[in-house]
Parts: structure tokens; C-alpha cells; sequence
């Protein structure tokens, strides 16, 4: 190629480029650049924050008494990506209401975490009463708001689990106690019978442990059995503790034996038993 091409070549690319900026230096090309690794990272770091908010939902009580809700009012929202591959599928969270029925203060969700109404913290936990396996699970719970105090007991399972619960001391004095029933109810079998009436009479006779100190028949509490019902009252004496038991047996059929601690009583007396028991079976609660 003759020296003259070269010369028109030369001339033509200059005049082609004569409206375009000057090159920027190079420090400014690699500022940018900074810049945009940092905007990617930043991006990633939102999208694993995202995935991290939802996961996190139990978290431990200041004095280590067990796990518990954080409920987070703040929407989670998932940050925009500009690939597939850094999009982060986050499921909602439940709202309270959603979780635990009117009354109920504690419960699992549906990614079977405990949480709790605002203003409710648990104060004691007993780990697995109902031997589920994972990723089943139970869990029996004191819980407190500073005023009132209830015990629960929480079943996580494949069909959807449940709840049952109590005021603290409406039955038994001791939460060891309750949550040992709920778990016989729970497993289908009635706890241990405290009393029974005895085979072809109307005596009632003690269980295993249960010392009777003195019995009464035919007990005036409305509502608690049908006509035709055998019926009795029994003070006993189980493990020091003292409680009232009160008894029924429809014809041909087993006793149902309803235990009371005397310590959730105004009195240790019948008379006051009575009046407990009327009460709380014409308000609707029942006595279990």
C-alpha cells in the first residue's frame, strides 16, 4: 500500500472521530469500575438479608429462659436483582391472627415457630413433652404478660398439631402436674385415676400413690353429670399434696375422675370446693 493510501486512511479516521469526547484517564475507567463491584455487592448483600429476615423467627430470652417469638412488623420485600440467579424466593410472614385464635397467646406458625402476642414472653419451657419427630414437634410453655400467667401445651404435626391451654394454677398447683395430663389427654388415654368408684357400689376406692381422707356423695354441682349418674367428692392426698376429686360414672360405664388442687381454692374446705366447681362449670370452662 502506497504512502498516499496511508495518508487518506489516516486523514478519514481522524475527521470520523473529530465530535467524540477525549478519552477519559485512566484512573477515572477504574473508579468506575470500584464502583460498580460495589453496587453488585451491595445487591447480593440485600437479597441474602432478605432470605435471612424470613428464616430468623425464634429467638432466645434475655434470661435464657427458652425460645420465643420476634415478630417483625416491617414487610419483608425482596430487592430487585438483575439476574434469575440472584432472585431470592422469600415466603410472607403470618400475621398474629393468622396464627393464634381469640385467647391464645402462644403458638407454632406454619414454619413451625413459636411465636407470641406483643407483650406476652415466655418464662419457661419444657422441651418435646409429646416425643414428636422431627421435623414434628411439641413444646409445653409458661407464659406471662406481667399480670396473668398460663400454661400451654403446643403440638406441631403434619395435620396441623394444636394448642391447649389453662390459667396457671386453675387446676393444679404445679405446671409439672398439668402438662402431665395434657399429655395422657393428648395421647388419647385419661391421666391416672386418683379415685374410681368401687365394682357394684357407690364407694369410691383409690388409685396408685392416693391416699382418701375423707369422700362425700351425690354432690350438688349443677351441670356436671346426667340424671341417672353415680356422683361423689373425695379429699386426697397425693405426694404431700392435698386436692379434691370430683366423680362420675354413668351406668355400666368407667369413672371419671376430675382432680383440683385445694391451693387454687380460697379455702382447703368442701364448701369452698363446691362453690369453685359450680361456678366454673356454669361459667363454661369446666373443670379440666
Amino acid at each position: 500500500m502506497s504512502t498516499d493510501v496511508w495518508d487518506e486512511v489516516a486523514a478519514a479516521l481522524e475527521a470520523g472521530y473529530d465530535d467524540e469526547p477525549a478519552p477519559r484517564p485512566a484512573a477515572a475507567y477504574v473508579t468506575s469500575g470500584r464502583r460498580r463491584q460495589r453496587n453488585r455487592r451491595l445487591r447480593y448483600g440485600a437479597a441474602g438479608a432478605v432470605v435471612l429476615a424470613a428464616a430468623t423467627t425464634v429467638a432466645l430470652l434475655p434470661d435464657g429462659a427458652g425460645p420465643r417469638s420476634t415478630p417483625d412488623p416491617t414487610p419483608v420485600v425482596q430487592q430487585p436483582s438483575p439476574t434469575p440467579v440472584e432472585t431470592a424466593t422469600v415466603r410472607p410472614k403470618q400475621r398474629i391472627s393468622d396464627v393464634l385464635v381469640p385467647g391464645q397467646h402462644v403458638g407454632y406458625d406454619d414454619q413451625g415457630a413459636v411465636v407470641l402476642r406483643r407483650g406476652w414472653r415466655i418464662v419457661r419451657e419444657v422441651p418435646n413433652p409429646l416425643h414428636r419427630v422431627a421435623p414434628e414437634a411439641s413444646v409445653g410453655l409458661v407464659v406471662t404478660n406481667g399480670e396473668e400467667r398460663y400454661w400451654y401445651l403446643l403440638d406441631d404435626t403434619a395435620d396441623g398439631g394444636g394448642a391447649t391451654w389453662d390459667p396457671a394454677g386453675s387446676m393444679h398447683a404445679r405446671f409439672e402436674q398439668w402438662l402431665a395430663d395434657m399429655v395422657d389427654l393428648a395421647g388419647g388415654s385419661e391421666p391416672a385415676a386418683y379415685v374410681t368408684f368401687a365394682e357394684g357400689g357407690t364407694d369410691l376406692v383409690p388409685g396408685v400413690g392416693v391416699r382418701i381422707l375423707r369422700q362425700w356423695p351425690d354432690p350438688n354441682v349443677p351441670g356436671f353429670a346426667a340424671p341417672g349418674d353415680d356422683t361423689a367428692v373425695a379429699e386426697v392426698l397425693v405426694d404431700g399434696l392435698t386436692s379434691f376429686v370430683l366423680v362420675r360414672r354413668s351406668p355400666g360405664g368407667p369413672s371419671e375422675a376430675i382432680p383440683v388442687d385445694v391451693s387454687v381454692l380460697p379455702e382447703p374446705t368442701y364448701a369452698a370446693f363446691l362453690s369453685y366447681a359450680r361456678a366454673r362449670i356454669a361459667s363454661g370452662q369446666g373443670l379440666r
